[in-house]
């Protein structure tokens, strides 16, 4: 004969019910704790902000933001194992209620709940963050080691911390470096973290902006002139999605004046990605460029890119200038790229009547050159 649930066993059942009570209470109140947390945050990035005229942020502003930093995390990572423990509890308490029906003689059991429409199965909990750094015993562990003497051990470590601190702390230990932190050390900080993915070093930049690291930001920004052709369209990209535009144009601008190669070689890469955009706001950055490297130029680019520069110093270039090109371009021998360049100023002939006379004093042709005709005409 099965007998009803025992005083001793409703007993637990009741003091799991009061510890769930107990574990839900501090989860409460640790989760109002983790949004003063995040508040506090925000306001403290929006003083260092607001400081006027300054090109380091308060020292203290800068301790108060990496405390409330790590004490928001910390909160989070107790708030998730808080909250695990809550759901394995309960899933015991399920469980156990269960057990003492499936005891209970039919006429004493409750009929369960009708658990309505089937649910879909919980998705597993992501794991809780790591455990935060502590950003002040990282400035004082470099500090240490450049007192010392040992530059290369100190040289390390921010090479590590550049490429494995998330963006908000790099730009943090760049911080207290820079108020703190042996001479130097800042900017070797925010440049080491271009040797990083494309997308970790535009978010220290823009970090660092925000924190009002204007030195720092710019070496790191510099740092980006660095990169091969190969990885500036990824570069680019994530300057874009980062609504960083602006610097966007700057990169190419300061590519327009790179050595005819390596120019030549971020154009076909950009035009490789579908950057065309790109490509034309490029060649229109080279369009400066002195006479011998614009031919050259023409020369070294793929078909369609040397219509488009062509096309572009045509444009842009005065009378005497296109001269001078067209002159380098017969001499080298290059018909079909002068064909081009006399194509785009005969399509406007009017605007560029100054330069065909300028051609035909110089004794070169300005009519394109008669396609081939075929043998089969010639009769």
């Amino acid at each position: 004969m099965r007998m009803r649930p025992t005083a001793q066993s409703a007993g637990q059942q009741l003091e799991g019910e009061q510890q769930a009570a107990e574990l839900r209470a501090e989860l409460d109140e640790l989760l109002r704790a983790s949004r003063y947390a995040s508040q506090r945050e925000r306001r403290l990035n929006e003083a260092i902000r607001a400081s006027p005229g300054r090109q380091r942020p308060d020292g203290d502003l800068l301790r108060q933001l990496a405390q409330a930093r790590t004490l928001r995390e910390g909160l989070g990572a107790r708030c998730l194992q808080l909250s695990d423990q809550l759901e394995a509890l309960e899933t015991r308490l399920r469980h156990r209620q269960q057990q003492e029906q499936d005891q209970e003689p039919p006429q004493y059991r409750r009929q369960p709940p009708d658990p309505g429409p089937e649910s879909e199965p919980a998705a597993p909990k992501a794991p809780p963050p790591p455990a935060r750094p502590d950003i002040g015993a990282l400035t004082e562990r470099i500090t240490t080691l450049h007192r010392t003497g040992a530059l290369t051990e100190a040289a390390e470590l921010l090479d590590q911390a550049a490429t494995r601190l998330d963006a908000a702390d790099a730009a943090l230990l760049v911080g207290m470096l820079a108020r703190y932190g042996p001479t130097g050390a800042s900017l070797d900080l925010a440049r080491g973290a271009a040797r990083s993915t494309p997308e970790h070093a535009v978010a220290v930049l823009a970090e660092l902006r925000e924190l009002g690291l204007a030195e720092e930001a710019a070496a790191l920004f510099h740092a980006f002139w660095a990169y091969p052709a190969a990885s500036v369209p990824g570069l680019l990209s994530a300057l874009e999605r980062a609504g960083q535009n602006a610097d966007s144009a700057t990169l190419l601008w300061e590519w327009g004046s790179a050595p005819t190669p390596e120019l030549t070689s971020l154009a076909a890469c950009l035009q490789q990605h579908g950057r065309l955009g790109d490509v034309r706001t490029l060649l229109r950055q080279a369009v400066g460029r002195p006479t011998a490297d614009l031919a050259s130029l023409a020369t070294e680019l793929p078909p369609a890119l040397a219509t488009d520069l062509l096309h572009a110093l045509a444009a842009l270039r005065p009378p005497v200038e296109l001269v001078r090109l067209a002159a380098a371009l017969d001499g080298a021998g290059s018909r079909d790229l002068y064909g081009q360049l006399l194509g785009a100023l005969l399509a406007d002939g009017p605007r560029h009547r100054t330069t065909l006379a300028a051609l035909r004093a110089a004794g070169l042709p300005t009519t394109p050159p008669a396609a081939p005709r075929s043998r089969w005409g010639r009769r």
